[in-house]
């Protein structure tokens, strides 16, 4: 069941995350904190977007409704510390109740390259990958797994009692930029078993520097300078 969430979790991200984005703005210090409205975590409407996510036709309806109690994926504050030997991003929920199959996928845009950022709760785990997009999307490769392009220090830690996740890199691992952008979705995806054998699925999202969520754009901080 984990696979198939994952999976999920995989399909739904790339749905969210097109490279239509937010026009940028200018540049600013190097840390800056943004606010982004509590109560405007939307929940994926699944009887809408299940065919889609299995390979076939998804049935009429919005791919999200309005999910003002969920709590767990409302972003309520991203700040972003683009030092001179770490970018540290830390996420603030409204309040972060669980966990499990929680993740935030961070778009990490830089003069020259891209990068993604996966930090998720899985099985009790935190897990972090740092993955290099390449100009316009051009090649990738794991950044803390190939061997040949080590990265090793991306670390990744959920704090429930302050409701944050905060994960960092080294500016070396993306090259020491002079600024980077960053874009953030936070998901949860829940299975509840049922007595018949089948089970519900429930997901959940929030876009850090937008209200709700959208499939044809996403958020985006200003470009934040390189301390």
């Amino acid at each position: 069941m984990r696979g198939m969430t994952s999976r999920a979790g995989a399909r739904i991200a790339a749905l969210l995350l097109p490279a239509a984005l937010l026009l940028p703005t200018a540049a600013f210090a190097q840390t800056a904190s943004y606010d982004d409205g509590a109560g405007d975590a939307e929940a994926l409407n699944v009887g809408a977007t299940l065919g889609e996510l299995i390979g076939g036709a998804p049935t009429e309806g919005p791919f999200f409704l309005d999910a003002p109690a969920e709590t767990s994926t409302d972003i309520v504050r991203t700040t972003i510390d683009h030092a001179t030997k770490r970018l540290t991003l830390t996420v603030q929920f409204r309040e972060l109740v669980d966990v499990e199959e929680h993740s935030v996928e961070f778009r990490l845009f830089t003069p020259r390259v891209r990068y993604l950022l996966n930090v998720g709760m899985s099985g009790g785990r935190t897990e972090a990958d740092l993955v290099l997009m390449g100009f316009r999307g051009n090649g990738t490769y794991h950044a803390n797994r190939d061997p040949l392009q080590p990265c090793r220090s991306v670390r990744a830690r959920y704090d429930l009692a302050a409701s944050t996740l905060t994960t960092s890199v080294p500016t070396a691992c993306i090259g020491a930029q002079k600024w980077v952008q960053v874009a953030a979705l936070a998901t949860r995806f829940k299975v509840t078993p049922l007595e018949d054998g089948s089970a519900n699925l429930a997901g959940y999202a929030d876009d850090a520097f937008r209200g709700g969520v959208s499939l044809k754009s996403k958020g985006r901080s200003p470009k934040i300078r390189r301390g």
